[in-house]
């Protein structure tokens, strides 16, 4: 009897088996058949896809950005050489479940602005946000090599605010813009966020703006920023359908600002920490599926406290998880001024750490012990980003990635 062929197969059992392929696998595929590229580019397959990703860790990357041309590596202030204006090289990096790394691979990204000065990375869902100095955001699926561009928005500079042609460096109008990247899982939508903070001597104020990628266009959040007088004090972090950041306040008093993008409307919790200008800081991040603060100490020995929201938006389930000590006699031998935690270990028992811009290494929680390693190919100064294998945005645009040379996974780094 003749094994039956994939046209005899239930349409819901070939479903399922592509399921479990990696997206480079699916890419290929659509070329194969119709039916193939029907399936393959349904929203609930893409969806399905998406989630037994997610839930295997299937395909993690990290998505790496080459710092080498940065006159300074604090995260705060970044300034790159002006002789030297072409955009970041990218690589990725695939992360295997068994801690194993993969030779850095050079990937072409689209933003590619002859005067862009710089990028920064947010990822959600297999999907990365970059942004460079000229005002240029895309949305960017790396490993299917597919972008979106986002329309220009400017910000609208409320009455007050205005130049009045004074020299005063007091009086004078100042803006601040972060951007944050996230999913909507009501509308099932991809939204960015823009915060942009206007001072001008004494007065402030906050214009929060949302671009949809459904809708393809800008609007401003009818809600207002929770806190006037606060200071977007981290990075965002999202989870649960909602954006995060840490405000700092004028008593140096950590508060939580919550932006539910179903809802677009705001809240703010309490957090049990305090901000010391030049002594702590804090960064905003997602672990296992927890809100965690990283608190470095600027000053020596530079440990980092790590505090974990048990339960989600509750204010009382702060807790202190462990201290990561630095120094001769700690888990980190070597000073750092900044440290970024990555990604756990299959086990949970590891957390992937970035060590400044230059080193990764594994950290040990039972063990308070650390084991650094190097990929080959890895630029010699890097900021990091971690995504999975995901369909969305393969209806986007393609990225041109002529000018790079293909290269193929060779060497592999094994956890210690």
């Amino acid at each position: 009897m003749a094994p039956p062929s994939m046209s005899t197969l239930p349409p819901d059992f070939i479903a399922e088996i592509l399921t479990e392929l990696p997206v480079k696998s699916l890419v290929r595929f659509m070329c194969v058949s119709k039916s193939f590229n029907a399936l393959i580019n349904d929203p609930y397959f893409i969806k399905k896809h998406l989630k037994r990703s997610i839930e295997t860790n299937r395909e993690r990357t990290l998505i790496v950005e080459d710092c080498k041309r940065l006159h300074n590596a604090d995260p705060l202030f970044l300034k790159f050489e002006d002789k030297k204006r072409r955009p970041p090289d990218y690589y990725s990096v695939r992360f295997h479940e068994d801690g194993r790394f993969d030779r850095a691979v050079q990937i072409f990204q689209p933003l590619r602005h002859e005067r862009a000065k710089g990028s920064v990375v947010y990822s959600c869902n297999g999907l990365v946000c970059l942004y460079n100095l000229e005002s240029e955001i895309t949305i960017w699926n790396p490993l299917i090599r597919k972008y979106k561009n986002l329309p220009f928005e400017p910000i609208d500079v409320p009455s007050g605010f205005e130049k009045d042609g004074s020299y005063s460096v007091r009086n004078s109008p100042a803006t601040w813009s972060q951007l944050a990247f996230g999913h909507d899982p009501v509308s099932d939508d991809y939204k960015v966020v823009k915060v942009s903070e206007l001072c001008k001597g004494r007065l402030r104020s906050f214009e929060v703006k949302v671009y949809s990628l459904r809708a393809n266009s800008w609007r401003r959040v009818k809600d207002k920023w929770p806190i006037k007088s606060s200071v977007i004090g981290s990075k965002p972090a999202f989870l649960n359908g909602a954006l995060h950041w840490l405000a700092k306040m004028r008593r140096s008093l950590e508060m939580l600002v919550v932006l539910d993008l179903a809802t677009e409307k705001f809240q703010k919790y309490k957090t049990p920490f305090k901000y010391v200008f030049g002594v702590s800081e804090p960064d905003l991040v997602v672990l296992g599926g927890y809100l965690c603060v990283f608190m470095t100490e600027s000053l020596k020995p530079h440990n980092i406290t790590v505090w974990v929201m048990r339960k989600y938006a509750v204010e009382s389930s702060w807790t202190l998880l462990y201290t990561i000590v630095c120094g001769p006699c700690g888990a980190v031998p070597r000073p750092f001024r900044y440290c970024k935690p990555l990604a756990f270990a299959k086990n949970g028992k590891k957390i992937l750490m970035q060590q400044d811009f230059d080193k990764l290494f594994w950290y040990d929680i039972k063990e308070d012990t650390c084991s650094k390693f190097e990929i080959v190919g890895m630029p010699d100064m890097f900021r990091t980003a971690t995504c999975v294998g995901s369909l969305v945005l393969l209806d986007g645009d393609s990225v041109n990635d002529v000018d790079i040379e293909d290269g193929e996974p060779e060497d592999e780094v094994k956890m210690s």
